[in-house]
Formats: C-alpha cells, sequence, structure tokens
C-alpha cells in the first residue's frame, strides 16, 4: 500500500513563481535574492522552514516522523533539485503512516491555504480536486490498513517499516530459485 499522499498544486498564471518567491513561506526573504511578488508570505504562518532545496514543517512531538509534511517545487511534472525556478508547481507530501492520524488537521490547513492563493489549480492522484474530501477519504484507508495489522500510525513501530516493503512482494521478476553468477566464474568467461 502506498502510504504517502502527494497533492500537486499547479500554478496557472503566466507568471510562475521561483526559489525566492517560495522562500517567503519561511517568514523570511531570501538573503541573496529578492522576491518580486510577496503572494507566499501569507502561507508564512503554517510553519515551513527550508530543509535543503526543500521547505518542511517540522515535528515538535516526540511521535511520528521528524518533518510531518514536505513540500516540493516542481517543474514539467517532478520534484526539482538545486533549482531556482520558474517553477510550475509546488508538491504536499504527507506520510499517512508514519504521522500520527490527527495531523492529518495539519494537511488540511496547508491544502485550504495554498488553494486560496491565486491561480492555483489542485490535484491527487491524477483528477483535480476542489475540496479535502479525497484526501482525507485517502489518508483514512490507509490509517485502517494499518490498524487491521496492528499498527498505529506514528507509532514507533511504524517508523520501522521500511516504505518500499510492499514492492518487493509484488516484484514479479524476482525469482529466488534462480542461482546467482559468481563473479570469478563470470570473469574466466
Amino acid at each position: 500500500m502506498e502510504n504517502d499522499i502527494l497533492i500537486d498544486f499547479r500554478f496557472i498564471a503566466k507568471e510562475k513563481p521561483r526559489f525566492s518567491e517560495l522562500f517567503l513561506i519561511t517568514g523570511e526573504e531570501h538573503p541573496k535574492f529578492p522576491a518580486r511578488s510577496q503572494t507566499f508570505a501569507q502561507l508564512a504562518p503554517l510553519g515551513f522552514e527550508q530543509l535543503d532545496d526543500f521547505f518542511g514543517i517540522l515535528n515538535d512531538e516526540e511521535t511520528g516522523d521528524d518533518v510531518l509534511i514536505w513540500l516540493f517545487p516542481m517543474f514539467n511534472g517532478e520534484e526539482v533539485f538545486h533549482n531556482s525556478g520558474p517553477f510550475d508547481a509546488i508538491r504536499l507530501s504527507y506520510s499517512a503512516l508514519r504521522n500520527a492520524p490527527a495531523n492529518i488537521t495539519l494537511l488540511e490547513t496547508c491544502f485550504n491555504a495554498i488553494k486560496a492563493l491565486p491561480d492555483v489549480e489542485v490535484r491527487f492522484e491524477d483528477a483535480k480536486i476542489t475540496s479535502f474530501d479525497a484526501v482525507q477519504k485517502k489518508n483514512d484507508e490507509i490509517v485502517a490498513h494499518w490498524r487491521a495489522n496492528n499498527i498505529e500510525p506514528g507509532s514507533d513501530e511504524s517508523l520501522l517499516i521500511e516504505e518500499d516493503e510492499d514492492d518487493w512482494d509484488e516484484d514479479e521478476d524476482w525469482d529466488e530459485s534462480e542461482e546467482w553468477e559468481d563473479d570469478t566464474e563470470t570473469k574466466k568467461k
């Protein structure tokens, strides 16, 4: 089961934000690059901090993941690294497994604040959405799945679960009966 909830906010205005504009969500101006627009400054109360090239809301509780919500700049449908922009979208990433279920309210607050920005289109699971309902439903399904497996989301046990664990089970190409070639035999041939 996919445990991450990914919400994309596409900027449909002609003028796209750069890193200096996104940086305003931290509540400060970028020290080297002035922002052309103050639009993202209204998101500062959400509590995002710069974490390398990205932004995140840090967890101040002892339970759950270190970062509650990640915000990634995007270009052409992909998260970008070490990029000054302009960006055509941003993505919120939230782990329903690694966060306590009550933290979904913080994601909803972020969703509503970013959705309220001018000229933003919201996409979730390849569909345009206008409310948080589909996101809440997906979160509830993930929480129910893990609780049915005796794992409480946000618990120490949930943090030990490998995110790619299900991928190994579904890998059709994997055949445990196949023998591995020894490197020494390969070199002899």
